[in-house]
């Protein structure tokens, strides 16, 4: 400990602002790690929705007329005269 003392008590260590006399510019830095995070969450985001379409392919949808002619088909069926309100039971 004596050894570290004395050290000390020949070499000042200099104050921090001595050590650093200008500020330093982050706004660099910030920006680079901005981009870079922007560009892995979007590759995440590609990668994700490749596998998905992949593994769940686009489902073919009726159109409107499709569906309400289906629509009122099944309602004819269940409401048609004769008929029980149980649906045919």
């Amino acid at each position: 400990m004596a050894a570290v003392q004395d050290y000390r008590a020949q070499t000042p260590t200099p104050s921090y602002y001595r050590q650093y006399p200008q500020q330093t510019d982050l706004t660099g830095h910030f920006q680079r790690q901005t981009t870079r995070l922007l560009e892995h969450q979007n590759h995440v985001h590609d990668i994700w929705s490749q596998d998905y379409q992949a593994h769940h392919p686009p489902q073919q949808s009726a159109s409107d007329d499709e569906m309400d002619c289906e629509i009122d088909t099944a309602f004819d069926l269940y409401t048609a005269p004769g008929g029980s309100s149980q649906g045919g039971h």
